[in-house]
């Protein structure tokens, strides 16, 4: 009878759809550990463990969990003995990353497979590397109080960028944890009107039994970006002779002339609650021939299913406001060179703002892997009831607009009267289904499926799934694996809706964006190589156009990216290096850097046999392209065909210590502005800074 309640379960779920993350922060490809690390690091399926009490055998252990179904798996911990120093840049979050030179400062990868699927609230999307949610969120088991403290600084006293992050957690016994995180980045940046002050932390705990296991945090984030627009004029970084009379050092980069003529800022807020928690039902085993001290049978208990609840709430407010000025309304204007200003007289100051709340509850049952030599692979079944509402002006003070006289370049006003705010409801529930196999070294393999059965969003499927297969190659692992997925969603909120003072569209005929995507990697430990290809396609992309406004290509849109990671180790020698390809099918909506690289070449040796030294250097370069633009009053990267960025390489030279529980460096960051043609921008109009000292340290105490 259990046998055959299995098999009718089996095929329930394998009929339905497989389950890829849903925003918030979901990922291009779904969910795959390797997709839920960080861009540099791969972490393997194979650490996903199970049964959680598998993960209490180390001093310190960090992890994660699953989306939805919060699962553990092994994270890393912030240690590195090699390329502290490396760890710190912007530069490290990705193989190529454009942003606005400061650390903490909005930021966008150029590696398309990288990107995540836009949040509901799109405005945190800039800041993503900032903001911890459940699919990035570190958890801990220690045996010894945990606590790691890091402090860096870089620049002078007019352009001081400064950052301390820190983490303590400790246990309460085998099965309770608590702990918090704190992260905080002030900076006034190099050029005029472009610091930011970012401050985040969050509140931790988890409790782990036989029976009962739960995971919980609460956190909250408070960015503010100070906003110039870019560089009203980039000659005078690629060509200074011409306004500095060859006095290329004697220059003042707060004097540029920047885009925006007055002050103007960004705020973006939030708060998030989180809670996962199982109820395990299984039974107990005895270890054969193990015995206690009192020469009773060890017994261990078996999960069997697991019932699954998670809860997520989260609450969002962004604002943007500048000083009043009748030269900022210039800034944007209509294709007749007009200006666009919804609401307000010219001169008058920009006072944008809009809000998001949204709650998602899961529940789910699952059928564990391994409590029964015939049960070679778990299951899980889910449904998850998502409650969204979202805030936006009805109307600015001074002009009465109705969305059904036009929207975006084509908006008029209107006579007619309604509220000042607009309130948008949004409800959706989604069934799907998980079958894993996660044990094993031959063959391991986890595919997820949630389909959209009621609600705004019906209709809405996301289906992915990757297998992967070790072997022996010269004595030492190699890893395939091949990864998939089929997506049809809704686009975001805000590229449906959005009304501020020099934007205002109602998009309410918008296409589900359709995508698909295969691909393949290959790790090889014997040699120290990672390669992978993939391809996608994409129909009904969306994209901001030059204009800023959001815009849908009607055709498809293909995608080919191969990668390739080869590090070389001989002695104190040490040689890293990594270079993409990618094409894009159409370079006017999606632009995309065809090369991108990365090297880091070091010697490490030790002095007095207690101090580790690496002394060395490292270059990013991609080649040149049409880099997006950001534009502060939408907090998006928009596509532009002005000027070419890239075709410059970024050099650092470094020297890392190590002593004891001690991490500390000195970096000189971006030593080619001394050499070679300065072009240093990373995107349109923000250029990177100049050559600046950069230090840091970090201390970890185990007590």
């Amino acid at each position: 009878m259990k046998h055959s309640l299995y098999i009718l379960l089996l095929l329930i779920i394998s009929a339905s759809a497989l389950h890829a993350q849903r925003r918030p922060g979901g990922d291009r490809k779904g969910f795959s550990l390797g997709n839920l690390s960080k861009a540099n690091q791969e972490v393997p399926d194979s650490l996903l463990i199970p049964d959680s009490a598998a993960i209490s055998n180390r001093r310190i252990t960090a992890y994660r969990l699953t989306p939805l179904l919060g699962d553990p798996y092994i994270a890393p911990l912030d240690t590195h003995k090699l390329n502290f120093a490396n760890s710190t840049l912007m530069e490290s979050e990705s193989l190529a990353v454009g942003y606005l030179a400061n650390t903490g400062s909005p930021a966008q990868t150029r590696i398309f497979s990288e990107r995540k699927e836009p949040r509901d609230f799109l405005f945190a999307d800039a800041y993503d590397y900032y903001i911890t949610d459940p699919q990035n969120a570190q958890y801990y088991n220690t045996k010894i109080p945990y606590t790691n403290v890091m402090y860096t600084t870089m620049g002078g006293s007019e352009s001081k960028n400064e950052r301390l992050k820190g983490t303590l957690t400790m246990n309460f016994g085998p099965k309770i944890n608590v702990g918090g995180d704190l992260d905080y980045i002030y900076s006034r940046g190099y050029y005029k009107n472009n610091g930011n002050k970012l401050l985040s932390y969050r509140l931790f705990g988890s409790y782990k039994s036989d029976r009962y296991e739960a995971h919980a945090y609460l956190s909250n984030f408070n960015f503010i970006n100070y906003e110039n627009g870019g560089l009203a004029n980039d000659s005078v970084i690629t060509n200074p002779d011409q306004y500095f009379a060859g006095k290329r050092n004697q220059d003042d980069p707060k004097a540029f002339n920047t885009r925006y003529p007055v002050k103007a800022w960004n705020r973006v807020r939030g708060k998030q609650y989180f809670l996962s928690h199982h109820y395990n039902l299984g039974f107990e085993r005895e270890l054969e021939g193990e015995v206690d001290t009192l020469g009773n049978p060890v017994k261990v208990f078996i999960p069997v299913s697991s019932i699954i609840h998670t809860l997520e709430y989260q609450d969002n407010r962004r604002r943007f406001r500048s000083e009043a000025d009748e030269n900022l309304n210039e800034c944007y204007l209509t294709p007749d060179g007009y200006p666009r200003v919804f609401g307000l007289e010219n001169g008058t100051g920009v006072d944008d703002r809009t809000s998001y709340w949204n709650l998602r509850n899961t529940f789910g049952l699952s059928l564990r892997e391994g409590f029964q030599d015939w049960a070679k692979f778990g299951i899980t079944a889910f449904a998850t009831f998502d409650k969204r509402k979202f805030q936006l002006p009805a109307q600015i003070p001074g002009l009465s607009y109705d969305p059904e006289y036009g929207s975006g370049l084509n908006a008029s006003p209107s006579t007619i009267e309604f509220p000042i705010t607009q309130v948008y409801d949004e409800f959706s529930t989604y069934i799907g289904a998980e079958i894993s196999k996660r044990r094993g070294n031959i063959l391991t393999y986890n595919a997820r499926g949630e389909l959209c059965v009621v609600g705004d969003d019906i209709g809405e499927f996301r289906a992915t799934g990757n297998l992967q297969t070790k072997f022996k190659l010269l004595k030492k692992d190699a890893t395939i694996s091949a990864e998939g997925y089929i997506k049809n969603v809704t686009p975001s909120f805000y590229m449906r809706h959005f009304h501020s003072r020099y934007f205002w569209w109602d998009n309410r005929d918008m296409n589900m964006i359709q995508q698909i995507y295969a691909g393949v990697k290959i790790n090889l430990e014997s040699t120290r190589t990672q390669l992978s290809a993939g391809v996608e396609s994409i129909q009904n992309y969306v994209f901001f156009n030059k204009q800023g406004m959001p815009e849908q290509k009607s055709g498809n849109l293909q995608v080919i990216n191969a990668r390739i990671k080869q590090d070389v180790m001989y002695r104190a020698f040490g040689w890293e290096n990594e270079v993409a390809y990618q094409l894009s099918s159409d370079k006017s909506v999606l632009p995309l850097p065809q090369i991108s690289l990365y090297t880091n070449m070091y010697l490490k040796f030790k002095v007095a046999k207690v101090l580790m030294v690496q002394l060395g250097a490292n270059m990013y370069y991609n080649t040149s392209y049409y880099a997006p633009y950001y534009d502060p009053a939408t907090q998006q990267f928009q596509v532009q065909d002005e000027v070419k960025v890239g075709n410059y390489p970024l050099v650092n030279a470094y020297v890392n210590f190590h002593l004891k529980q001690a991490r500390f460096f000195v970096m000189g960051y971006n030593l080619g502005s001394k050499f070679v043609n300065p072009n240093y921008f990373s995107l349109a109009h923000y250029p990177l800074d100049p050559f600046v000292l950069k230090m840091g340290v970090a201390v970890t105490f185990n007590n």
